[in-house]
């Protein structure tokens, strides 16, 4: 079906000749001196959370990553050139035994949710240990479903070790697939997002005078779903407050999307991101590129976060990581954090237009309200760090650099 599928679609035929390719070339692979460590991630999200892991066992070990999507294989390969990077082969039991007899990785780690039945058996077989990490199951999961329970149950078991984000996973993963392998470690993605918060405030993506004295929101990540509901209450806070200004940022920065959002807020000046050196008197900064949005949150000082008028919320703690207000529309149980930072009160939900523009106008006129938001968020995000350095302890592995 795939196969035929490629025929028409650009990026399944990409992802299926990258399979075949990288099934020979990892029956070939060439060994350095260091021992491997394997990585797999479905796509760019997975492979973002796990970054802390690969960063300390990068400086000890080879790094191997698979990827089962187009997106983060195309990223990371760009970017990491110490790292070896492949599309996850098909999943024969043959053909897994043959790259892991050749590959000799020292471990295996899964994230996420990624997880394939043949490449775990075929590792117990090799007797190489793997481990899930940032393990979740929430309680509308399909895999909960009568139909998949019995063989997801048995590909659990093949986990040397399952790294679950929270104590509600752990109960569930047992309970639904009768599991004695699970640890509570948290997520690995919130070390994440502070060491790249660490990396971007070393970077100046905009000009000190445009950020200056103003009041700045970061719309991230969002769709036309969520653009229809703020639209409208965006225009009559621009039109109160002069000093408030807007970073646009498309999930997909389509030309159609970019160029509505610049002729609706024209009358306040907008420029797009490529052309951001020329900043200047405009209030409006519409992002045309992707990849910069974690990077951007540093010069808010409240973010909404796209998706959550549409399928399921972005991800909430690149912004949150920076101590500022997050605020999303009503689809975010996807989300762990989303779900934990409401829970706690440390994030607002807006529903429509009128709850949008009251809530976004008590954050731009309210500094106590704004300060003590954040506040909150930072609160949280130092309570969930830590992740990393739980798991490196268990894999038991000695890394310095990993004790602060």
């Amino acid at each position: 079906m795939a196969h035929f599928v490629a025929l028409f679609n650009r990026n399944i035929r990409q992802a299926l000749v990258g399979r075949y390719r990288s099934a020979r070339e990892l029956k070939a692979f060439n060994k350095h001196s260091k021992p491997i460590v394997y990585f797999h991630a479905a796509s760019l999200g997975e492979f973002e959370h796990i970054r802390p892991l690969i960063f300390y066992l990068g400086k000890t070990y080879q790094i191997v990553v698979t990827f089962f999507s187009p997106s983060g294989f195309n990223h990371a390969k760009k970017q990491f050139e110490d790292e070896r990077h492949f599309y996850l082969p098909f999943d024969f039991l043959g053909l897994w035994m043959n790259i892991l007899a050749q590959l000799q990785p020292k471990f295996i780690i899964i994230s996420k949710h990624d997880v394939w039945a043949n490449q775990i058996l075929a590792a117990n077989r090799l007797r190489i240990p793997i481990f899930l990490v940032n393990a979740s199951l929430s309680a509308k999961s399909s895999r909960i479903n009568m139909f998949y329970r019995f063989f997801f149950g048995s590909v659990y078991a093949g986990f040397s070790k399952i790294f679950a984000i929270s104590d509600e996973d752990k109960q569930r993963l047992k309970e639904q697939f009768n599991l004695k392998n699970v640890q509570v470690v948290g997520d690995t993605k919130f070390d994440q997002v502070l060491i790249r918060k660490e990396q971007a405030d070393l970077k100046e993506l905009l000009p000190g005078n445009w950020s200056g004295k103003s009041l700045i929101m970061a719309l991230g990540s969002i769709w036309p779903e969520d653009y229809v509901v703020l639209k409208e209450p965006l225009q009559k806070l621009m039109q109160e407050f002069g000093m408030l200004k807007i970073l646009f940022v498309p999930h997909q920065p389509h030309e159609h999307f970019v160029s509505r959002i610049e002729n609706d807020f024209a009358r306040w000046g907008s420029k797009r991101f490529t052309n951001k050196k020329t900043l200047n008197y405009e209030r409006i900064l519409v992002v045309n590129v992707v990849g910069v949005l974690a990077d951007l949150y540093k010069y808010a000082d409240m973010a909404y976060i796209g998706g959550s008028f549409k399928q399921g919320i972005h991800n909430v703690m690149e912004a949150a990581a920076y101590g500022i207000p997050v605020i999303y529309g009503p689809v975010y149980e996807n989300s762990y954090e989303a779900t934990r930072l409401i829970k706690e009160r440390a994030a607002f939900v807006v529903r429509s237009e009128e709850d949008s523009y009251a809530l976004f106008r008590r954050m731009i006129t309210d500094e106590n309200f704004r300060k003590t938001s954040g506040q909150n968020v930072r609160h949280f995000v130092q309570q969930h760090t830590g992740a990393t350095k739980l798991i490196l302890q268990a894999l038991k592995i000695n890394n310095d650099s990993n004790s602060e």
